[in-house]
């Protein structure tokens, strides 16, 4: 379905209640469109878990269970609970076939709402069990790069909090080392360049704040703020005409770790009854005519 206003039409989809598409009213497109020789996704979210998962598997309470990569969320159907001109909320309830992976009684809700040039994206996970449920939530949107009329024009991400956080890789297995590498942003500016991700996806555990923006010398411009979402990825098959900026609140495990959910690195543990949300904000900004 769509929502939009005079500025901005979003395409949301029941499945995975994944953000599709962002237009601006040039008809520009700002979001990766799921390319299959690069990457399928577009932007999809990311819950009970974040990454990869040792042998596929998490353990919760001591047993195991399988779990794909980025979890559960993406891959299910969600209902289209209500909607306006220019908001929608979508809802992901537990199942006999969710519980084979993740044995709770959960409700996750993704609401999506335009203000302007403003696209406010939120999520709410609900404990509905009577046992404390170990969760991570992430976002995964991937944006065009070049951005909409900014071809031939050197980009770069910048940290508001002017930070240069540590830099962490994945191993082979896709778990993350614990060795910090030095960090590739200066005073929390970064040319992003597709030799950076020959090695996997740029993880940054903690430093990076909640505003990160994404822009074009002279060109376009998103701005990310975020809320309880603490980690952060940018990621991109080296070469690809895409560039992901992935808020999280939790990553893979350490490569030391173990399987165990509940002790995963950025892992919540919610009470029975209770909610957690996390959220992203953007304000799209297209180049200057």
């Amino acid at each position: 379905m769509q929502i939009k206003n005079a500025v901005l039409t979003l395409e949301l989809s029941t499945r995975g209640g994944e953000l599709r598409s962002i237009k601006t009213n040039d008809g520009a497109e700002w979001l990766w469109q799921g390319d299959l020789a690069w990457w399928g996704g577009r932007s999809p979210l990311l819950f009970p878990v974040v990454g990869k998962n040792p042998k596929d598997t998490v353990s919760i309470a001591g047993r195991p269970y399988p779990m794909p990569s980025h979890g559960i969320a993406r891959i299910n159907d969600f209902e289209l609970a209500e909607s306006t001109a220019a908001s929608a909320r979508y809802v992901l309830e537990a199942t006999a076939e969710t519980k084979k992976s993740y044995p709770f009684n959960f409700q996750l809700d993704i609401t999506y709402s335009l203000d302007g040039n403003h696209i406010g994206i939120e999520a709410t996970v609900q404990n509905r069990d009577t046992t404390p449920m170990p969760l991570q939530f992430g976002y995964h949107p991937g944006f065009s790069w070049p951005l909409p009329g900014s071809e031939g024009k050197p980009h770069a991400v910048t940290l508001a909090n002017g930070a240069e956080p540590k830099l962490y890789r994945l191993d082979a297995d896709k778990l993350l080392i614990r060795t910090p590498q030095p960090s590739p942003f200066d005073e929390g500016h970064l040319l992003p360049a597709g030799t950076q991700f020959e090695n996997d996806a740029m993880i940054f555990v903690d430093g990076v704040g909640d505003h990160i923006a994404f822009f074009a010398d002279g060109g376009g411009r998103i701005d990310m703020q975020t809320t309880n979402l603490p980690n952060f990825a940018l990621w991109q098959k080296p070469g690809a005409p895409y560039l992901c900026l992935e808020p999280w609140h939790g990553t893979a495990p350490w490569n030391d770790q173990g399987d165990a959910l509940e002790t995963r690195n950025g892992s919540l543990v919610l009470p029975p009854g209770q909610s957690a949300s996390f959220r992203m904000d953007l304000t799209i900004n297209p180049a200057a005519a």
